[in-house]
């Protein structure tokens, strides 16, 4: 190894479940190294949603691919501050029926809403959550309009974003991203952050974790080492790199084998006036009427994520992008039912996910499908694309049936910005990772702070929760 460095606490991963359980530690008074494999960069270093944007803070530029039946792809972020630099920063909070039903089903003491509220009403003052103050743009106005016109609950969803007010009285915005928030509250507090640094593994006598062996992703992973000794590690790297370092290091038992993930479809949907403005950046508003299995909601519609979601040959997609600004990109994402798996082979540096679709899944996304085309024609669409490949536009009402009940298993564009699950807390070890305040049954002093231990999934966006359990977890080791 070229150098060692020693500490307290070791925490791998600086996205929102890390970086919040660094910025505790370290306030404190624990000597805390916060690693993180990507690079640290400001907001405003690109532009939101570019491709240069992907190409700087989005693990292999957002192009990562899940096998099974249907291709999966899923979006990881890999920069200081995690999927929080790239994400659209709303903020949810589960239905108290979900919490409840984690806490009785997975044995979780301390999960309920009641318990859980002080950690999300601090997460909500410290993050700077609120309602849109600088309008919600014309592709949320046409959901909400669609909902309203069938009698469905719509609302707008609050976001990790701070509101000034400027000289001329208008109302600036700017996203509180963990870059904004957390991390400098860590180096204030004297934690120490190693960027673009990669752990490789773990080092263990099977009880106790000793070490980290890691390496600088700017000499390609395979240059001269550092090794990290502390007295307590925590793994933040997310659903798919915890469970990926922890089988790199031999660590295997409830790791890897049970990811779950919010499959989502995306639709391109064409009005007969522009309803595109990007200057909106991504819509606000959701569909509330069938939630928690499924949410209908608007995504960013700029010309990159317009030509990736239109289907057709390069000439129409061509003719349709000349009038961009009257399309709009819109999608369906459902409590998903497969589980899947994270495997780590020798010799290969990212892990390999399988994630199945399961039939529940299928219907589920019909189903959501089937509504949103409901939606759509009733807020005033000429018709929309996707999400079959191949197939083309649906223009009728009379054509989403079709939609409902014959969603081809192989030819569906699937994607996933929601993964969790994959090390998952509870109370018996035979059927979880770690107890259900973070700590793996296995090695005493490992815990698990991010979207991994989450126990089912939470049918709304989950970086509140995480930070939210982040905190919990936190501030009870902090006691004990």
């Amino acid at each position: 190894m070229k150098r060692t460095l020693d500490c307290d606490v070791l925490v791998v991963g600086s996205g929102p479940g890390g970086a919040t359980t660094a910025a505790l530690l370290a306030e404190a008074g624990r000597d805390v190294i916060l690693v993180e494999e990507g690079r640290h960069l400001p907001l405003e270093s690109a532009e939101s949603y570019s491709l240069e944007e992907m190409n700087q803070k989005y693990r292999n530029g957002g192009l990562n691919v899940g096998f099974g039946p249907t291709r999966l792809t899923y979006l990881e972020g890999r920069c200081v501050g995690g999927a929080s630099e790239i994400n659209a920063a709303l903020y949810h909070v589960p239905l108290p029926d979900t919490l409840r039903q984690w806490s009785i089903r997975h044995q979780l003491d301390g999960m309920g809403p009641d318990e859980l509220a002080p950690h999300f009403e601090a997460i909500e003052r410290e993050m700077n959550v609120s309602p849109a103050r600088d309008g919600v743009g014309p592709a949320a106005e046409r959901l909400a309009a669609g909902a309203e016109a069938l009698g469905w609950k719509v609302g707008e969803v609050r976001r990790f974003w701070r509101y000034t007010k400027g000289a001329d009285g208008s109302w600036l915005g700017r996203r509180q991203s963990i870059t904004e928030t957390m991390v400098p509250r860590f180096l204030e507090a004297g934690g120490r952050l190693l960027a673009e640094t990669w752990v490789q593994r773990i080092e263990h006598d099977g009880r106790r974790a000793r070490a980290a062996v890691a390496f600088s992703t700017r000499e390609g992973r395979r240059g001269e080492g550092t090794r990290i000794r502390f007295r307590e590690v925590v793994l933040a790297a997310g659903a798919v790199q915890t469970p990926a370092l922890l089988r790199r290091s031999g660590v295997r038992r409830m790791v890897g084998d049970t990811l779950r993930v919010h499959p989502m479809l995306r639709v391109a949907a064409r009005f007969p006036e522009p309803v595109n403005d990007p200057s909106f950046g991504v819509p606000v508003h959701q569909v509330e009427q069938f939630k928690p299995h499924i949410t209908l909601g608007c995504s960013h519609s700029s010309l990159p994520h317009l030509a990736l979601w239109l289907a057709g040959d390069v000439d129409e997609r061509a003719r349709l992008l000349a009038e961009w600004e009257k399309l709009a990109i819109f999608y369906v994402a459902v409590t998903g039912d497969g589980r899947g798996r994270v495997r780590s082979l020798p010799g290969f540096d990212e892990p390999v996910v399988y994630q199945p679709t399961t039939g529940r899944d299928l219907a589920l996304l019909g189903e959501g499908i089937y509504r949103l085309g409901e939606l759509l024609f009733a807020a005033g669409a000429e018709g929309f694309y996707g999400p079959v490949e191949g197939a083309p536009a649906t223009t009728d009402r009379r054509q989403l049936e079709r939609l409902r009940t014959n969603l081809p298993q192989g030819r569906m564009n699937v994607s996933a910005i929601h993964l969790f699950c994959s090390c998952p807390m509870g109370g018996d070890p035979r059927t979880s990772a770690v107890d259900p305040w973070g700590r793996m049954h296995d090695l005493a002093n490992v815990r698990i702070h991010d979207a991994s231990i989450l126990p089912d999934t939470p049918g709304v966006n989950p970086q509140g929760t995480i930070m939210a359990v982040a905190r919990r977890n936190t501030l009870r080791w902090l006691e004990a």
